[in-house]
């Protein structure tokens, strides 16, 4: 199962599902629905908003290779565009990650019990962090992301990964965000 020679695999074109970002003091940062284009390196993230005394929302358009990251509001129909800080994101392997294991989620004796994983680590030097992602070992969907900084500490978990896009349009800035 173990293999130092395994090299970073490439998620698959496109894939949806639910993210939920954690601090590491549990504190919920959010959780909503996403579409990912790893051709494109496009993300659309939209926060499910239960909590009736949160006064705003995340709903994000990120181009990564553009550096770009859209802030859009349905509510008042506008949009903020600004410039990325990093072009690294939880959904994408990095080239340069390092294979550290394989586990398995679960039982691996009783059948359809459980997910085989591989375990990547890696360093993120222009964020000063440094990251451990799991992936499924067939397919490679991202399956968590562990985000460790001096400043923060950040635990992405991806859950009902289909992949697929039902509407490639999520990917395309909203008409508000031309003259953004």
């Amino acid at each position: 199962w173990t293999s130092s020679s395994r090299v970073p695999c490439p998620s698959p074109s496109m894939i949806s599902g639910t993210l939920t970002v954690r601090s590491s003091g549990g504190h919920t940062v959010a959780t909503g629905e996403f579409n990912y284009d790893s051709t494109g390196k496009k993300l659309h993230f939209l926060e499910k908003n239960d909590d009736s005394n949160k006064t705003s929302h995340i709903d994000v358009l990120i181009h990564f290779e553009e550096g770009v990251i859209y802030e859009l509001d349905s509510k008042n129909e506008s949009c903020k565009k600004q410039t990325l800080k990093s072009r690294k994101h939880p959904m994408e392997l990095p080239a340069d990650a390092s294979h550290d294991s394989e586990v398995y989620l679960g039982s691996l004796v009783v059948p359809e019990q459980g997910l085989r994983l591989r375990v990547w680590t890696g360093k993120l030097p222009d964020l000063h962090a440094q990251y451990t992602m799991l992936t499924t070992s067939c397919g490679c969907l991202t399956v968590s992301c562990y985000y460790h900084s001096d400043k923060t500490d950040l635990i992405f978990s991806f859950l009902d990964v289909e992949t697929h896009v039902d509407d490639p349009q999520v990917f395309v800035p909203r008409p508000t965000c031309d003259g953004a």
